[in-house]
């Protein structure tokens, strides 16, 4: 099946960003490593920074996906909707910072992200936002999940999440990786619990 253009280009733009960074990437590198002209390029993208974000929302879309396909593993989907939230959760906040592609940009560029932090929700993040909601009401369906609004009690647990996955080398100097999501799965439970 041939690849379309705008998967070339997010290849493209993830090889560059690799290399070099967000900062250091070009458009005119973007269309040489895609190997198409500049116009195609910008028929898909204004610029690099647009070509970044679509990037990063597949990045973290694929991430999710994997993580929420372990629902139909039997060890998993045995499980209460609370142990499938929770599970899947510290899942995520575990590979997101190991993605080679968000190291870097937390390496090299993470101002970038700043406005997915403290002014509005990107699209990757309203994405794992409904998961997470979904993940909520089935909890609650099976009684394993408190009650209340489920997108509310879901934006809390995304919001922690988010802020564990930002914070994961910190984490990993101060107290060690795995010390922190033992901590985080507790939380996540007591707060979760009915």
């Amino acid at each position: 099946m041939q690849r379309s253009n705008r998967e070339e280009i997010l290849d493209a733009v993830a090889d560059s960003v690799r290399a070099v960074g967000v900062r250091r990437t070009t458009m005119a590198e973007i269309a040489r490593r895609a190997d198409l002209s500049r116009s195609t390029l910008y028929t898909h993208f204004s610029d690099v920074r647009e070509a970044t974000a679509a990037l990063l929302t597949r990045e973290l879309l694929s991430l999710l996906a994997a993580a929420t396909d372990e629902r139909d593993d039997p060890d998993v989907a045995g499980r209460d909707g609370r142990h499938q939230l929770v599970d899947r959760a510290v899942l995520l906040v575990r590979v997101v910072p190991d993605d080679p592609l968000i190291e870097r940009i937390l390496e090299l560029d993470a101002e970038l992200l700043v406005p997915y932090l403290v002014h509005r929700l990107g699209s990757s993040q309203r994405a794992m936002l409904d998961a997470v909601t979904d993940f909520v009401a089935a909890g609650q369906e099976d009684g394993s999940i408190r009650g209340g609004d489920a997108r509310e009690i879901a934006f809390t647990v995304f919001l922690v999440g988010q802020s564990f996955v930002i914070s994961a080398r910190i984490a990993a100097a101060e107290h060690g990786r795995e010390k922190v999501l033992a901590e985080l799965e507790h939380v996540l439970h007591r707060s979760l619990a009915p």
